[in-house]
């Protein structure tokens, strides 16, 4: 079938907390013992390892055809405001209502789209850091490195299906 699994970030990693997801996928690069991306990097060209990382500004139809060589596929990113946890991780459900206008898809619409090209699509996570700080910079604040640390663990664990989420529940991490 190919590869186990792509976990893929995105976010704009000179928007400080937007930048989680480079965060996340480096510590999960070092425990691989693979070069750690860097923020102008997307580790496309570094695909065939058990597990593998992207780091993108946002996802975009190109990313669909990849996805057919994975078994699983996680989506990283940040989130403010209306979600209250600190980590959430919720199974990703295809969309089939895409927007004529938009400059973004959703994770859903990137599944439908691999579905639709591929004939299949992986089952999918999307795993939400809240952050804080989304000013221009580089790096995270010490509240989104705290989240995004102690959510390494769990990623790696459900990237290597250790413990997967239960049916279609969400699993939030405190």
């Amino acid at each position: 079938m190919g590869h186990q699994v792509l976990i893929i970030g995105y976010g704009n990693t000179y928007c400080r907390d937007d930048g989680v997801a480079l965060y996340i996928l480096n510590a999960i690069r070092k425990r691989a013992d693979l070069n750690i991306l860097q923020p102008d990097e997307d580790g496309l060209d570094q695909l065939g390892h058990p597990i593998d990382t992207i780091m993108v500004h946002q996802l975009i139809p190109e990313l669909a055809p990849h996805l057919a060589n994975y078994q699983k596929v996680l989506f990283i990113d940040a989130h403010q405001g209306t979600i209250p946890e600190e980590v959430r991780i919720v199974p990703v459900q295809e969309e089939y209502g895409f927007h004529a206008v938009t400059h973004h898809m959703s994770p859903g619409m990137l599944l439908t789209l691999a579905q639709q090209n591929n004939g299949s699509a992986p089952p999918g996570f999307l795993i939400s850091i809240r952050g804080e700080d989304f000013d221009f910079g580089l790096g995270i604040s010490d509240s989104c490195r705290s989240h995004a640390d102690r959510a390494i663990d769990r990623i790696i664990d459900l990237a290597e299906a250790k413990s997967p989420l239960k049916g279609k529940d969400e699993k939030v991490l405190k």
